[in-house]
């Protein structure tokens, strides 16, 4: 049970860091199209 728990806080905080890249790239191209 432990690991289960341990796996899902991991596996979340890399998805929610993975949206946080995702998010930083796409406000990137925006703001070099704008440029």
């Amino acid at each position: 049970m432990t690991g289960f728990i341990v796996g899902t806080l991991f596996g979340g905080t890399v998805g929610v860091f993975a949206m946080a890249l995702c998010n930083a790239a796409k406000m990137a191209d925006i703001q070099c199209g704008r440029e």
